[in-house]
């Protein structure tokens, strides 16, 4: 099996779980369920960057994939913080 046909694979897989995260980002019956959806909608696009690093052997889409996590990452954690009432 070709590599490339793998990795564009796998990336289209990781869309497709990411459209079907923005109906429960949309749909959320509470906003931890929101929250939940949007953190796992920021990591699944860094692993599609990363992906793409890999298939193109670049290493700055790799950095734009942890950068993307990151903030995904930190925004979960300061909307938490908000709802708890720390913020």
């Amino acid at each position: 099996m070709n590599i490339d046909l793998l990795f564009k694979g796998t990336a289209i897989i990781f869309a497709i779980f990411s459209l079907i995260l923005i109906y429960r980002v949309i749909k959320g019956p509470t906003i931890i369920d929101r929250v939940l959806s949007a953190d796992a909608i920021d990591i699944l696009a860094g692993i599609i960057m990363v992906l793409f690093g890999a298939l193109k052997n670049r290493a700055m889409y790799l950095d734009l994939g942890l950068i993307i996590t990151l903030l995904g990452f930190i925004g979960t954690v300061l909307i938490s913080k908000y709802i708890k009432g720390e913020l």
